[in-house]
């Protein structure tokens, strides 16, 4: 996934009429894989031209919500794409989610992918009880944050910057169901959403357990929106 987005990166810089430049940021979450080495030897990779790449390495895994977290509250950018590091989503559809944001001051605010399209086809193919869980958890989704986002969870999502500065500063769930938090917070700030399709490929080896995920995200909704609603949790004003 890093060669691929450098390549497509330093391919729309060569080819931009106007200035391009970027910053990939990879957060190593406490991972016991080659993750880190990988990054590191790309940030020095001499034949970057129009952007670099820098490392974050966390001592400990304390969930993606944190190390998106972490990421997106170092970035210098004047947008933050957030991207899973398995590929199931192309670099290529960044066009798409750049398309669908506002002029830099107005809404919408953030732009994220979304996999609907693909539902009837996925349901085909997953077995009877992941369907299950899988219907029941959109009903909890569509009760905490409402109907008009059909996916919450897309592991690829364009902000503006100041907009990803708001929301990531006023972060609380730091697992699983932290997508659902940020856009709760894009709600409470007024920032406009667009939803928009995506290429999705389903990347084997996931390592959620789906009943203990499920519950913990199940919980970690209703968290999240009582909290907020009673005035526990309050957005940042920075």
């Amino acid at each position: 996934m890093l060669d691929e987005t450098l390549a497509y990166l330093e391919t729309r810089g060569a080819s931009s009429s106007e200035t391009f430049s970027y910053e990939v940021i990879v957060v190593d979450d406490g991972s016991s894989d080659n993750t880190y080495a990988a990054a590191l030897s790309a940030s020095k990779d001499a034949s970057l031209r129009h952007g670099e790449v820098r490392v974050i390495q966390l001592v400990a895994n304390r969930g993606k919500g944190f190390a998106v977290r972490a990421g997106m509250l170092v970035a210098r950018g004047q947008m933050l794409l957030m991207v899973d590091a398995d590929g199931a989503t192309s670099i290529r559809d960044l066009e798409r989610l750049e398309r669908a944001l506002g002029p830099r001051d107005t809404a919408p605010h953030i732009a994220i992918g979304s996999r609907h399209h693909l539902r009837q086809e996925a349901l085909t193919k997953r077995a009877w009880y992941r369907n299950i869980l899988m219907v029941g958890f959109h009903f909890a989704v569509w009760l905490v944050v409402g109907g008009a986002i059909n996916d919450t969870q897309c592991g690829f999502k364009l902000f503006k910057a100041n907009a990803a500065k708001r929301i990531f500063a006023s972060l609380h769930i730091y697992r699983w169901a932290f997508d659902i938090e940020v856009l709760i917070l894009s709600q409470l700030f007024g920032h406009g959403v667009a939803e928009v399709p995506v290429t999705w490929v389903e990347m084997p080896g996931s390592k959620l357990n789906l009943l203990t995920g499920a519950l913990t995200m199940l919980r970690d909704m209703v968290l999240v929106r009582v909290l907020y609603a009673c005035g526990v949790w309050q957005p940042s004003v920075a």
